[in-house]
């Protein structure tokens, strides 16, 4: 299969909510997993967490009513990826980087003052507060699995309506682990691609 450039996925990629019967294998699993674990994260923290649904029974308890206000079409995704926020790993692992920039002298001073006002914020900030920074890293990744999953010819859809408490207790997550969105993913079952509406370049641009 011929990759696609980067601009080609960029283009193609859209939001699929309905899939063909073909199972995803775990090679392609490992393939969006690995394109989410190359994203840039704030401070290196990589706070990312996964974990992929398979089965059947699970997905179809996901896409009930009190999970996910009867969203059925993902029953019909091969896989759905729970993308989590490590909140105590992203506090844990950006006090070590900013410990290793000092170390090294790799930030001028004034910048490295920066570097250490900011993770001793998100050290004191209460769990809420780091879930901000948490999905925003986290969103990142699921920004790249989703480009990767445009390049293999596969579809998928960010999903952020369901029931975080109902979903981790499930999962067994952690307290400290919050959930940003569910990704599906699976072969593409449709004629043609939906027109996307997207604002103009004007609209967006405002300088």
């Amino acid at each position: 299969m011929t990759s696609k450039s980067v601009k080609q996925c960029i283009e193609q990629r859209h939001s699929v909510r309905s899939f063909t019967d073909e199972p995803i294998g775990d090679i392609e699993i490992q393939e969006l997993l690995e394109a989410a674990r190359q994203a840039p994260s704030s401070l290196n923290s990589q706070p990312w967490r996964f974990a992929v649904i398979t089965d059947q029974g699970t997905r179809d308890w996901i896409a009930t009513k009190e999970v996910s206000h009867k969203q059925s079409w993902l029953s019909k995704a091969p896989a759905i990826i729970v993308c989590c926020a490590d909140l105590e790993g992203y506090v844990r692992d950006s006090q070590a980087a900013a410990f290793f920039y000092k170390e090294n002298k790799l930030f001028d001073p004034e910048p490295m003052k920066g570097v250490e006002s900011y993770v001793a914020r998100e050290e004191t900030n209460s769990m809420a507060a780091r879930f901000g920074a948490g999905a925003m890293n986290v969103g990142i990744a699921v920004a790249f699995m989703m480009l990767r999953a445009t390049d293999m010819g596969l579809g998928t859809c960010w999903v952020g309506m369901f029931d975080e408490e109902q979903l981790k207790n499930k999962l067994s997550l952690a307290e400290e682990t919050r959930i940003v969105c569910l990704l599906a993913v699976g072969h593409p079952d449709e004629d043609q691609a939906p027109i996307r509406s997207r604002k103009s370049l004007e609209e967006i641009r405002i300088a």
